[in-house]
């Protein structure tokens, strides 16, 4: 058996470098709730109610609607009525300063979509408050004269979701146009788009959620359609590109260390070579769990036994490292098997020399190059196919591992492929599961967000190289 020289410190380097990186990654990724809704129609809201008693006076709303109108430079026009209740009405009707003072405190509160409304103007028509502002870069223009509304899709650097406030909202684009893409809580027709219930609450984060108006409904505006919602997705998420930094350093110096000692690693015994990379990382989701513990939580054993247990499972579960070892693994022991399989089979035979690349060959360069032909629709968001796309490339590079030994020990070009598809795999990943997205690991450092998964993907991917080295190995010296 070949020994590894210095392999005790080998064996330092990586359980310091795997322990440190996983621990700062859960120490600086604590777990959030989800922040709540924002009322989309501030004045119809309870927020309205609340404003007037804190300036002492006693109101109530009965109903309400909210239109909103963009016009070509992607302003929008905001039109709250709101009919009142109480004895503070007439209050309200006499006293303009104070109705203004009042409507402007709803927006400085906080949890509306709308909290630096310009042109503000309030009215009363009886007991109806009416309250008219503006808000400007509600939409854009994209190639092909559609406007896309992604005011309610991200805004101001961060994702959000509401609920309506009002009893109904009706939204409508420049003269001319007519509606070509719509929510799908949604009702539209013509030129208008239309939310109906109080409580009637959406989700943001999809890319379904933007509201786009063509100038027709042809096929010409339907592709234009398509691709400006893909346009403004695809700039979203390049926001995130600095997620891809630390797994592509973790991928990188995989690939550094089996260039080095690659055929030192296979020469070990299984037994060892598991022992050598999968013990470092058993022992940073411990160590990651166990800080997170002791920092955010205090309390009774029990309690903090608990939540150990939480963080533990968020560790490997909430950052893509789950789906990647839990998938991944059994993918990778199934490549093995198989190639292992074909070659006993071709043993003795004039195709036994070729029989391990051949199917690396025909079967792995093929989802390669699969992956990054479908990495435009996943950088546009397509609507349930990013997420489907994003887990599949979280699996994917493990088993590229394999190949990547057995053609570098032969010399082969598809070695640089190979290579190139673990160094850059971190992007479809990011790009896929960007948090403006259907599905996102949750975590609350974007930088370190994706270091377990490269962890989990390194750690597997050494196996599989060591394992595809043997194969070569023995698949030369049969040939021989």
């Amino acid at each position: 058996m070949v020994q590894v020289d210095r392999s005790t410190g080998l064996r330092v380097v990586v359980v310091a470098v795997v322990v440190g990186s996983v621990l700062l990654s859960a120490a600086g990724s604590p777990v959030g709730a989800r922040p709540p809704p924002q009322a989309v129609c501030g004045v119809c809201s309870d927020a309205l109610v609340d404003s007037a008693a804190e300036n002492g006076v006693a109101i109530g709303v009965a109903e309400s609607s909210l239109t909103v109108r963009t016009d070509r430079s992607g302003t929008g026009h905001w039109r709250a009525r709101v009919t009142l209740t109480g004895s503070g009405v007439e209050t309200l009707r006499d006293d303009q300063s104070l109705r203004d003072r009042v409507v402007e405190r709803v927006h400085e509160r906080g949890r509306v979509a709308v909290t630096a409304p310009t042109s503000l103007t309030t009215s009363m028509d009886g007991e109806t408050l009416l309250v008219e502002f503006e808000v400007p870069d509600m939409a854009h223009e994209t190639p092909g004269g559609v406007y896309v509304v992604d005011f309610f899709y991200w805004h101001g650097g961060e994702a959000r979701w509401f609920y309506l406030a009002a009893d109904s909202m009706t939204m409508r684009g420049p003269p001319g146009t007519v509606v070509s893409h719509a929510p799908p809580h949604a009702t539209s027709g013509g030129d208008a788009v239309t939310w109906d219930g109080s409580d009637q609450q959406y989700d943001p984060l999809g890319a379904r959620s933007h509201v786009v108006f063509a100038p027709d409904g042809g096929a010409i505006s339907s592709a234009a359609t398509t691709l400006g919602i893909g346009i403004d997705v695809a700039q979203l998420k390049t926001q995130d590109l600095g997620a891809a930094v630390a797994p592509f350093a973790v991928l990188a110096a995989t690939i550094a260390l089996l260039w080095r000692f690659g055929d030192r690693l296979a020469g070990l015994s299984r037994v060892r070579l598991l022992a050598l990379v999968g013990g470092p990382v058993a022992a940073a989701g411990l160590t990651a769990a166990t800080a997170e513990t002791l920092v955010g939580v205090s309390g009774p054993l029990t309690e903090q036994l608990g939540d150990f247990l939480f963080y533990l499972v968020f560790v490997v579960a909430a950052t893509g490292a789950g789906p990647a070892l839990v998938l991944g693994g059994p993918l990778v022991a199934g490549q093995i098997l198989l190639t292992r399989r074909l070659l006993e089979r071709e043993t003795g035979t004039t195709g036994s020399m070729e029989a391990v690349t051949r199917l690396l060959r025909l079967s792995t360069p093929a989802a390669l190059a699969g992956q990054w032909l479908l990495f435009p629709a996943a950088a546009a968001g397509a609507a349930g196919y990013d997420t489907t796309y994003g887990l599949v490339s979280l699996v994917l590079p493990m088993l590229y591992f394999l190949p990547l030994a057995v053609t570098r020990r032969r010399g082969t070009p598809l070695r640089v492929a190979f290579t190139a598809g673990l160094l850059l795999a971190p992007l479809p990943v990011v790009f896929a599961f960007a948090p403006h997205t259907g599905m996102a690991p949750v975590s609350g450092s974007l930088a370190l967000r994706y270091v377990p998964w490269g962890l989990v993907v390194a750690s597997v991917g050494i196996l599989a190289y060591a394992a595809g080295y043997r194969l070569a190995a023995a698949e030369s010296e049969r040939a021989s």
